[in-house]
């Protein structure tokens, strides 16, 4: 019996505690990449128009390029697709020889900010553009997991962009129903996982944190999540309460005042 590879979002609960806005949409970004402005991309740029349309439950991205000019209408403005997308003038097309060098994940994500996820549909090609559509950034929502990893309860999910694969290899790649093929999502992948990929940049991993996995999911279903936008995580290591003197000795992380009480505790039992 035949069974499609993709699959439906299916959304058990009516997204309560959600927390939405609206958002515009990116259409200088979107003309740069259709109209031919983007030199060497990273990922292939495609021509087709509903490559570039914004469907319900999609990640939603912002640029943080310092060459893209600014908005003056102090808006937010998004997009939903990788196409196109630059990594420090590297191209992949989508596919990439493991003998050659391939530019890390992070020269891409650097260019990037996670916005959150689309809960209404946007064609910039018919639909108003000074109306744009409703983001949800915050609540109860269940996404697609169009990633490659598997997501367990209690995961901390981040935004990411599409894994690559070998030239001549399958891309393994979960689509939803309604999505063109050439259209390159962005995907949904455990925080653990994107802190590797980067090269343990938790710092860079932080900053895609979308929210914390309520159910198990595998690539290709469905995915209860709480969004909560956390974009900072602070670690402590005992290497970061030790700091070194011009000396070349060790100290502890003690303040001055503490070390000076410690010195004063000292000289009182040497007295006794």
């Amino acid at each position: 019996m035949y069974q499609s590879q993709k699959r439906r979002r299916i959304k058990p609960f009516a997204r309560p505690t959600s927390f939405d806005i609206n958002v515009v949409y990116d259409i200088r970004h979107y003309q740069s990449i259709k109209y031919g402005n983007v030199i060497n991309p990273y990922f292939p740029a495609h021509g087709t128009d509903e490559a570039y349309h914004v469907l319900e439950g999609e990640v939603l991205m912002q640029t943080a390029t310092p060459q893209v000019r600014r908005y003056g209408d102090h808006q937010l403005h998004v997009f939903s697709f990788a196409n196109g997308l630059k990594a420090d003038g590297a191209v992949l097309n989508a596919s990439h020889d493991k003998e050659k060098e391939v530019p890390e994940k992070a020269a891409v994500l650097a260019g990037l900010k996670y916005s959150g996820v689309a809960v209404t549909e946007f064609s910039p090609e018919k639909d108003i553009f000074e109306q744009g559509f409703v983001m949800t950034m915050a609540g109860l929502n269940t996404i697609f997991n169009n990633g490659n990893n598997i997501i367990y309860p209690g995961d901390v999910i981040c935004a990411d962009i599409p894994t690559v694969a070998a030239r001549g290899v399958k891309k393994n790649r979960a689509l939803q129903t309604g999505i063109p093929r050439e259209k390159l999502q962005f995907i949904v992948t455990p925080y653990r996982d994107l802190v590797t990929a980067v090269g343990g940049d938790e710092s860079l991993a932080s900053r895609f944190i979308m929210g914390t996995a309520l159910s198990y999911s595998r690539p290709g279903s469905s995915v209860d999540v709480v969004l909560h936008r956390c974009n900072t995580i602070v670690r402590r290591s005992g290497s970061a309460a030790s700091v070194s003197t011009g000396s070349g000795e060790r100290t502890n992380g003690f303040s001055s005042a503490e070390s000076s009480k410690k010195t004063k505790k000292t000289k009182s039992k040497d007295k006794k």
